[in-house]
């Protein structure tokens, strides 16, 4: 149980909590939003005794769990260097689990923990959690598709304003033959045969789509080096094998992975000035904050253009993709489908696994 009353947390001249009441009743999953700066992961703090309130209290009764560098120390360095963040995550989580040391209820803090995870990865981790029903649970995430599945409630902590994207096509940005402009569907881009080879292996081979005016992209899947790699191939003209050509006078904008999100936001605004009909984004939501990802998300569905992107959200992708491409490392799996529909296909499951065998 976690009863948190009349909370107020002042850091320097910032006030991050004034009054603050939050009870977490035994078996409770709990999931917290809110924009950036609202507090999410300090009151994650606060409930582990990480972080001592200016005034209030914060009463747990139960053993809190968290996560970090201590749950590691019986790896040793080679294999800790051959795991990924999703597999030391899910290592760490099930070892925190599996603590037998104290019988009193377990209350389990987690702060974006589907960060670093894929489709199938999250998939894991909801049934872990749904099984563990005796588990207290609060959870800070921007993951709506988790929280939806995981969460009884979900309480939204500060207050954010954030700014409408509006994005749209510049009729007068594009050279060359605006004809493409007034076909509804008219091809844009080809890609015939790419590959890209790191350290010697290939992270994708045999890679061929056309992509036409209005789709909407994302490239899916568990070959993290090989969409990242794609994406750059296609918006920042990274060297691969094969061919990719645009339409003459297609006006685009490439948004890159960043990691923070004053850079995040930046980008964001580069694209809304720059009147492009074709926008390519690598992992665009990672540093975003919900309000800013709803936002984002209303901005790409209302766009009138084409966007390619790669991205972990699956409400994100469900809400905007019309194709999705699932990129391996022996090809791809391409469809013209929603993000939930291509997932719940046995057909594509089957194709994508023999891509890895």
């Amino acid at each position: 149980m976690i009863e948190v009353k009349n909370l107020a947390l002042q850091l320097g001249t910032r006030t991050i909590f004034d009054g603050f009441n939050l009870k977490v009743k035994p078996g409770d999953k709990v999931g917290i939003v809110g924009g950036e700066g609202a507090g999410k992961s300090t009151l994650l703090d606060l409930i582990a005794g990480r972080v001592h309130p200016t005034s209030g209290e914060v009463i747990i009764e139960g053993n809190v769990l968290t996560l970090n560098r201590d749950v590691y120390a019986d790896f040793s360095e080679i294999r800790l260097a051959e795991m990924s963040a999703a597999e030391k995550f899910k290592m760490a989580l099930l070892r925190t689990l599996d603590d037998k040391s104290s019988t009193a209820e377990k209350i389990l803090l987690l702060d974006e923990p589907t960060k670093y995870l894929d489709s199938d990865d999250v998939e894991w981790l909801i049934n872990l959690l749904d099984r563990a029903s005796a588990l207290t649970l609060v959870v800070a995430s921007n993951d709506r598709y988790f929280l939806k599945r995981v969460c009884n409630r979900t309480i939204t902590i500060g207050a954010s304003s954030v700014e409408n994207f509006n994005l749209s096509i510049d009729p007068f940005g594009v050279e060359g033959d605006q004809s493409i402009n007034k076909q509804s569907n008219a091809p844009i881009l080809n890609v015939e045969k790419l590959m890209k080879i790191v350290d010697g292996e290939p992270v994708f081979q045999r890679v061929s789509f056309t992509i036409r005016r209005g789709q909407k992209v994302a490239l899916v899947g568990k070959n993290e080096i090989g969409k990242s790699k794609l994406i750059k191939a296609l918006g920042a003209g990274i060297e691969v094998k094969g061919k990719v050509k645009f339409a003459a006078g297609i006006r685009r904008a490439y948004m890159p992975r960043v990691y923070s999100s004053a850079a995040a936001k930046a980008e964001l605004f580069k694209l809304k000035a720059s009147g492009a009909e074709l926008l390519i984004m690598d992992n665009p939501t990672s540093c975003l904050d919900l309000p800013t990802i709803m936002a984002l998300e209303r901005a790409l569905i209302e766009f009138d253009g084409t966007v390619i992107f790669a991205d972990s959200d699956r409400e994100f992708i469900q809400a905007i993709a019309n194709r999705i491409i699932d990129v391996t490392p022996d090809g791809i799996v391409d469809r013209i489908s929603t993000y939930d529909d291509f997932l719940n296909n046995y057909s594509v499951h089957r194709l994508v696994a023999e891509k890895y065998i």
